[in-house]
């Protein structure tokens, strides 16, 4: 399999279109075809389906998408590091529903050092195949996820808080309870299947069909929605961070149920002595301070 054959394939799964990734490329068309092609024909399997409105990814060339992205980034972080011009590169993984919060205290971390960092957001089991094959050298994590190999390092729990723009009739009230949120239009963060009974608690008998529960798997996304529409959103207390430093948002007085995120930072441990890494490591206490103070 040919590094450019990976490139083909990768182009035409992101932009759904042959004659796209063609263009973007700068082959002819014929080239792309004839190379995804012979990369089915090595494979024994069929990576595309092909119609008139593009060319989406089979289950087979879903799992080889995972696969390609890593080995690119793989082959991208060899030349940068062989590059001595340049300051050493740290790749760090993270959900997106943590990146937000994350990426900005790990690269304040490194301020003053010859390090430059690039944050990449993938999935969490994603994070973790980066991490464990050497495309990241380090992880952020929300979940539970296993980890094998890597070492693991807790950053501590986030409990669930509801949250609104200051000013909302709820925030005078001395203290709440999930009940007296059924006039309110919700976001709820939903991280992943285990979220989901957090949504289902605000399901009360008498919340209206214009009042609904929303769900995002993104915190952020959930705060400004709270901020621009003026209803509410419950959300891990580490996402509020930098919107209350700034008076964007009210914390309400509510009592939800004891839902908590575990916050991980995970690496390989041929990696520890790398610089930036290790400055990671040593930042732990700082990041736990602010992420769940």
């Amino acid at each position: 399999m040919e590094i450019m054959d990976l490139e083909v394939f990768s182009a035409i799964a992101r932009l759904g279109s042959f004659n796209a990734a063609a263009a973007e490329l700068r082959l002819a068309a014929p080239s792309v075809s004839n190379r995804i092609a012979g990369l089915e024909r090595r494979l024994g399997t069929t990576l595309f389906i092909r119609g008139a409105r593009g060319s989406t990814l089979t289950p087979a060339g879903q799992r080889l998408m995972g696969y390609a992205r890593r080995c690119l980034d793989l082959l991208d972080e060899a030349v940068h590091s062989l590059d001595t011009g340049t300051p050493e590169r740290l790749v760090l993984a993270a959900p997106n529903s943590f990146a937000a919060t994350v990426f900005p205290l790990a690269f304040g971390a490194l301020d003053g050092l010859d390090i430059a960092a690039h944050g990449r957001v993938a999935h969490s089991r994603e994070v973790v195949e980066q991490v464990r094959d050497g495309s990241a050298h380090g992880g952020f994590l929300l979940t539970q996820v296993a980890t094998g190999s890597l070492r693991s390092e807790r950053l501590g729990t986030s409990p669930m808080v509801a949250v609104c723009k200051p000013g909302h009739a709820l925030c005078d009230a001395p203290v709440l309870t999930p009940d007296d949120l059924v006039g309110s239009v919700l976001v709820v963060y939903r991280w992943d299947a285990e979220g989901e009974p957090l949504a289902a608690t605000f399901d009360h008998p008498e919340r209206r069909r214009n009042t609904p529960v929303h769900t995002t798997g993104s915190p952020e996304a959930a705060i400004r929605y709270a901020i621009d529409s003026g209803h509410v959103a419950v959300v891990p207390q580490f996402a509020t961070r930098s919107f209350q430093r700034s008076g964007l948002i009210h914390v309400l007085p509510i009592r939800l149920p004891p839902w908590r995120v575990e916050l991980r930072f995970v690496y390989l441990a041929a990696n520890a002595e790398n610089p930036g890494v290790a400055t990671l490591l040593d930042s732990l206490p700082r990041l736990r301070d602010e992420l769940c103070s």
